[in-house]
């Protein structure tokens, strides 16, 4: 399982010629699929500074500001009300739980269980560093990865961000570019460091609202991620095109939950999250290919706080 940027790209060079460098469609399979794996290590690629029905239903439209207004009463030059799916509805109950659920765990490291293609994996993140710990437990996979220095904003930086949904998806673009711009990059150089020859790499044909829906459901899974921060990502979905909800869901261990996906097209892959309605906090993601029927599972189990850095939990 690669745990850095340089593991994912040999993968890529493994899967290209001698003289050609990975197409744009594999580049983005590979780099997506286990850049949500190292996201377990790292809780975001680059951290940009600055401030119900039991079927599925696509959302079609927005509600100004991200706020469901009323229909203004006894004015007959109002504009007609906006009318929100049935996906967008359940989408903003999950906003306003997650905005009514308690802070973050006390403490400042917030250690994350989970199961990850059914190995054990326990994540610690330093709040006020960003500093990452990782412990697995599985056959073929390292006991812990390298602690990865600042591989998650912090408190504070999340904190800063929006909690509009437009200024937050204009946010959430530009650090899904600078992360594609990244590893295009990163990709190149080492190709030429093997002495392989690359053409410039060329961007998959990825839409900004498939760069939104990654990017919210990614930060979604950061313990970090306070609740009007949360509330605000959940608004985000709420306004994305292609977002499918379905209610009475249940993730891998039985738990009830709600199902939010979105099927990219470009890479063959379908996204899933699975959320609890109760609190909006994540239950399990997936990602499942449609072009070889693979797929890739993180259930998360338990997140807590605590005031010293934590031991390996698994002895290793």
């Amino acid at each position: 399982m690669p745990g850095t940027d340089e593991d994912i790209v040999r993968e890529l060079m493994n899967r290209s010629t001698d003289d050609l460098h990975a197409s744009s469609a594999v580049t983005a399979g590979i780099v997506r699929r286990h850049r949500r794996r190292r996201l377990r290590n790292r809780a975001l690629g680059a951290v940009v500074t600055g401030a119900a029905a039991g079927t599925a239903f696509a959302v079609v439209a927005s509600a100004p500001g991200g706020v469901p207004r009323p229909a203004a009463r006894h004015s007959a030059s109002a504009a007609p009300a906006l009318r929100l799916t049935a996906a967008q509805i359940t989408l903003y109950r999950l906003s306003s739980a997650a905005a009514a659920t308690a802070a973050r765990p006390g403490g400042r490291y917030v250690e994350m269980t989970e199961k990850q293609d059914g190995c054990d994996r326990t994540s610690i993140i330093d709040s006020l560093t960003g500093d990452t710990w990782t412990y697995q437990q599985g056959a073929g996979i390292p006991a812990e990865l390298p602690v990865d220095r600042h591989g998650s904003p912090t408190e504070a930086a999340f904190d800063a961000m929006p909690t509009d949904p437009s200024a937050l998806r204009a946010l959430l673009l530009t650090q899904a570019r600078q992360q594609q711009a990244q590893a295009m990059a990163e990709e190149k150089r080492i190709m030429a460091e093997h002495g392989k020859k690359a053409a410039v790499p060329t961007p998959v044909n990825l839409s900004d609202d498939d760069y939104v829906f990654d990017q919210a459901t990614t930060m979604l899974w950061n313990p970090l991620v306070g609740p009007a921060l949360r509330s605000a990502l959940y608004k985000v979905l709420a306004e994305t095109p292609g977002v499918q909800v379905r209610m009475g869901a249940r993730d891998s261990l039985g738990r009830p939950a709600v199902e939010i996906s979105r099927y990219e097209s470009a890479v063959g892959v379908n996204q899933e999250t699975f959320e609890d309605l109760r609190t909006g906090a994540v239950l399990e993601t997936a990602f499942v290919y449609r072009r070889d029927t693979s797929e890739g599972t993180d259930v998360y189990l338990s997140v807590t706080g605590h005031h010293n850095l934590p031991p390996d939990p698994y002895g290793s």
